[in-house]
């Protein structure tokens, strides 16, 4: 099957980031940092079909689906339901029979029906202002699981993180999060790690700012500093791991 990508800008809700001075992550960006610049998804993918398929118990919410690969890859002839800011259809990514897209804000999002098993995959930062209001969320819905897909940054991932909270006043990147979720236990964790290669340091500067949240036009010259000080080549690996909790 051949799959054509339309490019649409994500729209990262004001009440989330009401500080940030980047507001919006373009789609293009999104698409290639998955499809051509990291393995993530392709791997992310193949431990859930591999390993962790019981844990994915329909109704399946996916929380900041994006186009839908994973669902569509992994959760084939399971109930889905597929969340994003922006209005994905079918046009732009194919959808499986019994999956269903909804444009929603997980915070304000609104089921009829049980859901069973929530899946946040590198989505958590778009949602963790409020820790309060997002533990309230997941206890409203009472999925009887929740799955994460987060970096550990405990390697190069981190010492970018690091660096860029010193030289920005403003940025969002992924990072782990005290007392969530709370109401569940830690059932599984699968490590695996991820690979980012670019042709040039300007790509993995760039690849580093959709990362980071960071506008790159502000320290463009010293992001490639950085990166070219302590990499030999524009590619690196981090570390990062799919985590099961159960309700209790």
């Amino acid at each position: 099957m051949k799959i054509t990508m339309i490019i649409i800008p994500t729209l990262i809700p004001s009440r989330f980031h009401s500080s940030m001075s980047k507001s919006r992550v373009n789609k293009k960006e999104v698409y290639y940092f998955k499809e051509e610049y990291c393995n993530e998804n392709e791997t992310i993918v193949e431990i859930i079909n591999k390993d962790l398929q019981q844990y994915f118990k329909p109704p399946i919410l996916d929380v900041g689906s994006g186009i839908g690969d994973i669902a569509f890859k992994s959760f084939k002839g399971k109930k889905t339901i597929l969340i994003d800011v922006n209005p994905i259809t079918k046009h732009d990514y194919p959808c499986r029979p019994k999956h269903v897209r909804k444009q929603a804000d997980f915070l304000e999002f609104k089921s009829k029906e049980q859901i069973n098993t929530i899946l946040i995959s590198h989505t958590l930062q778009f949602i963790d202002e409020d820790i309060e209001e997002l533990n309230g969320k997941i206890e409203e819905l009472k999925p009887e699981y929740l799955v994460m897909v987060l970096n550990k940054n405990n390697d190069f991932m981190g010492e970018v993180i690091e660096w860029t909270n010193e030289h920005f006043a403003i940025s969002n990147p992924e990072v782990r999060i005290d007392n969530f979720p709370l109401g569940y236990n830690l059932i599984k964790s699968v490590p695996f790690v991820a690979e980012i290669i670019c042709e040039d340091f300007e790509t993995l500067a760039q690849q580093i700012s959709y990362l980071m949240l960071i506008d790159l036009k502000e320290k463009k010259q010293e992001i490639l500093t950085f990166l070219k000080t302590n990499l030999q080549t524009p590619s690196f690996t981090f570390n990062q791991s799919i985590d099961v909790y159960h309700r209790l």
